[in-house]
């Protein structure tokens, strides 16, 4: 086994709404209470060496934790499949463009059904995480897929 990699989801709760214009960086931007525990306990509990966020926005995809952003309302589960299969294939050029290993290195997915679902085809090796509630993470229930299938 490779590298582990976090990838955690963009949350609805943003800084910015009243500043539209004004950037952030992208690890501060997101508010939501998924977003924060994901950050300062997952990546931690499952020794995650580098981490990056999965946003629904289809030009921002995968986004490294310091690039500047601008505040956005997209969810991911909203869009249509062939958005869900254009955001996926950009994320994953994204992580081939940042030295990952899509086969070897295993990805921690902190975030919905709707933002690992259209990463699985692509990922070898995925941990992700059900939700009690919309918005508390199940750190201690990781799932575990290989080459698309569930196994634990």
């Amino acid at each position: 086994m490779g590298r582990k990699i976090g990838l955690i989801a963009c949350s609805k709760s943003k800084l910015g709404a009243e500043t539209p214009d004004r950037l952030f960086r992208a690890q501060d931007i997101y508010q939501g209470r998924t977003f924060k525990r994901a950050k300062t306990e997952g990546l931690k509990m499952y020794g995650c060496e580098d981490w990056f966020i999965l946003s629904g926005k289809e030009d921002y995809n995968l986004l490294d934790k310091d690039a500047q952003i601008k505040y956005y309302d997209v969810y991911l589960g909203k869009q249509g499949a062939a958005y869900k299969e254009r955001w996926a294939k950009a994320v994953v050029g994204k992580l081939r463009q940042n030295g990952f290993d899509l086969k070897d290195d295993e990805f921690y997915i902190f975030g919905g059904a709707s933002y690992y679902e259209p990463l699985l085809p692509f990922l070898s090796n995925c941990v992700v995480f059900g939700f009690r509630g919309s918005s508390n993470i199940l750190l201690e229930e990781p799932v575990t897929y290989r080459n698309g299938r569930r196994v634990s």
